[in-house]
């Protein structure tokens, strides 16, 4: 059913009103008004139904003019078309109408056909207009849209081809956030503020449009210089329009030369030009030139290409090598891509990889880099070198893909490789654009064993919450913040709160762009684990890699022969053979027994029992992942439970191209070797793995020892923190004690110091015994100690222990004539806050038991 048009009549003779609807309704619906006033409050209601408005002139309350005058101003109601109705014929009154913005004058008495006539033909009229101008005009701003821009454009160059002309585009940084944060009205107005402006400053000599979104364009005849001051003063007066917002925009000019090109490559390029200078603080405007040409070429000149060139192999892998500080030992690589094309020459990615992440290219490059990476390390296994890890990038745009993690599985499982040996690298900023989103795609790759590494972190801006929520295994530390860090001695502290934070968070860190051996140095001191850059080594061919990964195997395997010559460095000289094949064993025997005392088992019986027998004087142990009990598998988890063998190596074996190497390295061995195999790759991995404990084991010494007290074999205030760092929530209530010790300075003063280091060894081992074995006890220094006991199960039975040790304290040590006696402050702690926190709060009540008597212990409750 087609609605009628709907006609508004104003007129107080209540039968001109009759006839009208009678001549009106077989075509259109009729609205009545008695005069001006009425006729008003009807268009509030029905403004933007009605179609027509006929008028009479002399009216009570308000007549005809003073309506038609109220209706012209209004911008809603002006478009409204008006016939004014009257008795009069004058050709005055007539003008008088038409001045006053009538569109058209009707005689009474009414002619139907006449007057239907032109109604049909005024409706007709304005609703062409209406189509035109839908078209020609954008409809927020009321500037030409688009495509009338370019036709406006073309229609000045004919009609003046002797002008000079140029193009400014102009685009809004962020609008985008202007809409999030403010909302869209808000962003609404600015576009017609913006708008106003042009139009003001373009004048008659200019032609304005809105082309898409936020960027506006404008035709401008060239008789002018551009410069910053103009542009500040723009900016200014929108800003001033827009508070509190703050806006800056970027202008792009496009002098015309060539006015053959199409109106929409002018614009582009003007576009360019505003885009060439995005994010550049003190930078307003920018001219499009040779530079911008040459850079949109090589653009186009690069996605022409990117197709071909990966099908035809140019993507080249280049790998970063990765050193442990520890011992600066060759620990892994990140993967990086060269173009390396037959007429460009080698390309660095930052020539290429932008446009691909704005195209959409970039998806599929990481998926080959993936699938090459893989191919590298499963060839690396074939050849019997070490087992390190690739780091390999995953775009913003990777992060999305619904199918991301089966392609990554599918890519892992195609060369045999445990998805560990594939480290994801996503940057810091790419967490913060759906927090969300992100961490739930990477929680799911995480879940199936690869290891996640946030990468660039400290050029983003997460915050310690969001971090806290992040699935992420590995900090890497952006370049230019340890350049800069490591280069200001007086303001490296950001660099221990991250430190502290990873350690809080058990991930492991490395530091990208380490360039000199004082960076190094440092690096070191905070306690940073791996470390890359040029002081090492520059991102290298596969080949360069591949050497670099033998020498230095090469080297290792020079130095642990020459270890085993002193029976001293290495007492464990057995190794387990566990095998079901008689053969298998008796070729590992030739190939070790000059370096080994060989034990053998062929059933899991037998190997427990060889366990037992060599506790404590195992090297290694290479087991079969085929022997019966082993595919459950049962001897595996077995050896890795055994307290007394856990730091043991273990070398699995099992037959290539089955699930045996993915569930051995799963469990926990430490290298897998396919069957069949030559006996000397066996040889350098199982080498190659004792050395890597032995390294392990030294370092664990060293952090060990850098974590006790020297006098009393406790904990140090160093030791205290990391221990505190693995404290969990189902530890909780935690009792925080601290321990002074009375009267040692008069212990000292009278009897010297050795008696009053053995005052404190007694009351060391006076601790031990009265705490658990997984509780935590610290030295803080001189007479001063930590206790912090786990689970403690109510406030009384804390304060019970507190009083225990004191009273202990005063039966077991003493010098001389002189008693020593112990005052405690204790503190239940939650998890909440920090140790230092807990322990202060312990401090307060300490100074409390001091106050009232010694000897005692007093509970801390704020």
């Amino acid at each position: 059913m087609i609605t009628k048009k709907k006609i508004l009549v104003v007129e107080d003779n209540a039968i001109n009103r009759m006839m009208l609807e009678e001549i009106l309704s077989p075509e259109y619906t009729m609205l009545e008004a008695e005069n001006g006033q009425e006729a008003l409050s009807v268009l509030e209601r029905e403004q933007d139904t009605v179609s027509l408005i006929l008028l009479d002139i002399v009216m009570p309350v308000m007549d005809g003019y003073t309506f038609l005058s109220i209706v012209k101003a209004d911008p809603v109601l002006s478009s409204i078309p008006v016939i004014v109705t009257t008795n009069s014929d004058s050709e005055e009154d007539e003008v008088t109408a038409l001045s006053h913005g009538a569109t058209d004058f009707v005689i009474k008495p009414y002619k139907p056909q006449i007057i239907l006539h032109r109604i049909a033909s005024i409706i007709s009229l304005r609703e062409t207009a209406a189509m035109i101008n839908l078209v020609q005009y954008d409809r927020l701003t009321q500037l030409y849209s688009k495509e009338f821009f370019y036709q406006k454009v073309r229609e000045a160059f004919a009609q003046h081809p002797e002008q000079r002309y140029d193009l400014l585009c102009s685009d809004i940084e962020n609008f985008k956030l202007v809409n999030d944060v403010f909302g869209l009205p808000a962003g609404d107005k600015l576009l017609c503020d913006l708008a106003d402006l042009l139009l003001r400053h373009a004048g008659h000599h200019g032609i304005c449009g809105r082309i898409q979104a936020d960027q506006f364009v404008c035709l401008l005849e060239r008789d002018w210089d551009y410069t910053d001051d103009m542009f500040i003063e723009s900016a200014e007066e929108i800003n001033a329009l827009s508070k509190p917002m703050t806006v800056v925009i970027k202008w792009g000019i496009y002098p015309i030369e060539d006015k053959s090109l199409s109106v929409e490559q002018m614009c582009d390029r003007a576009i360019l030009a505003a885009h060439s200078i995005k994010g550049q603080y003190g930078k307003y405007f920018a001219t499009y030139d040779d530079a911008l040409r040459g850079k949109l070429l090589r653009q186009q000149a690069i996605t022409d290409n990117m197709e071909s060139a990966l099908a035809g192999g140019q993507f080249e892998v280049y790998l970063q090598p990765k050193y442990r500080i520890a011992d600066e030992r060759l620990a892994g690589a990140e993967a990086l891509v060269r173009w390396n094309h037959p007429e460009w020459g080698l390309q660095l990615p930052g020539e290429f990889i932008p446009l691909f992440e704005k195209n959409g290219f970039i998806t599929k490059l990481d998926q080959y880099i993936w699938d090459r990476a893989c191919a590298i390390l499963r060839d690396w296994d074939d050849r019997g070198l070490p087992p390190i890890s690739i780091s390999v990038n995953v775009s913003r745009a990777d992060i999305y893909n619904a199918d991301l993690a089966d392609i990554l599985t599918h890519t892992v499982e195609k060369y045999g490789l445990p998805p560990s040996r594939l480290h994801l690298e996503i940057t810091e900023s790419a967490y913060t654009e759906n927090p969300s989103q992100i961490i739930l795609t990477v929680s799911r790759l995480r879940e199936l064993g690869f290891i996640i590494e946030m990468d660039d972190f400290g050029s983003g801006y997460s915050s310690l919450n969001m971090l806290n929520e992040m699935p992420i295994d590995v900090l890497k530390l952006d370049m230019k913040f340890i350049q800069n860090e490591t280069a200001k001695p007086q303001s490296q502290g950001a660099l221990r709160f991250i430190m502290a934070l990873a350690r809080w968070m058990h991930l492991d860190v490395v530091a990208e762009g380490v360039e000199t051996r004082s960076q190094l140095e440092r690096l070191r001191e905070i306690g940073c684990d791996y470390v890359q850059g040029y002081y090492f080594a520059k991102p290298m061919p596969c080949g360069e890699f591949q050497e670099l990964l033998k020498k230095q195997e090469e080297i290792a395997a020079l130095e642990l022969e020459e270890a085993w010559k002193s029976k001293d460095e290495l007492p464990e000289r057995v190794l387990l053979v566990v095998d079901e094949d008689p053969q298998y064993r008796a070729a590992v025997r030739g190939t070790f027994e000059d370096q080994f005392q060989i034990a053998e088992a062929e059933n899991e019986t037998a190997a427990m029992d060889c366990l037992n027998r060599h506790k404590g004087k195992l090297a290694a142990v290479i087991l079969s992942m085929t022997l019966p009990g082993v595919g459950d598998p049962t001897l595996l988890q077995t050896l890795l439970r055994e307290r007394s063998v856990w730091e043991v190596p273990i070398i699995a074996t099992g037959p290539a191209g089955s699930s045996c190497e993915l569930t051995a390295l799963q469990l926990g061995a430490n290298d897998f070797e396919s069957k069949p195999h030559q006996q000397e790759s066996l040889r350098r991995r199982t080498l190659r793995v004792i050395q890597n404990a032995a390294a392990w084991r030294r370092e664990r010494a060293l952090r060990d020892e850098a974590f006790r007290d020297y006098l009393t074999g406790l904990l140090n205030r160093r030791g205290l923190d990391a221990a505190a760092a693995s404290l969990r929530m189902e530890d909780t209530p935690i009792a925080v004690y601290l321990f002074d010790l009375d009267h040692l300075k008069e212990i000292n003063d009278t009897f010297g110091h050795q008696e009053g280091d053995q005052i404190i060894k007694t009351f060391s081992d006076l601790l031990r015994s009265h705490t658990r074995e997984g509780d935590f006890l610290c030295r803080l220094g001189g007479d001063e100690f930590v206790a912090v006991i786990k689970r403690m199960s109510s406030e009384a039975t804390a304060l019970k222990k507190g009083e225990e040790i004191c009273r202990a304290v005063q039966q077991d040590c003493r010098s001389g004539r002189i008693q020593a006696t112990c005052s405690a402050g204790l503190v239940l702690w939650d998890g909440a806050g920090t140790m230092a926190e807990a322990v202060d709060q312990a401090d307060q009540a300490l100074y409390r038991a001091k106050a009232n008597h010694k000897g005692g212990c007093c509970l801390w409750k704020g």
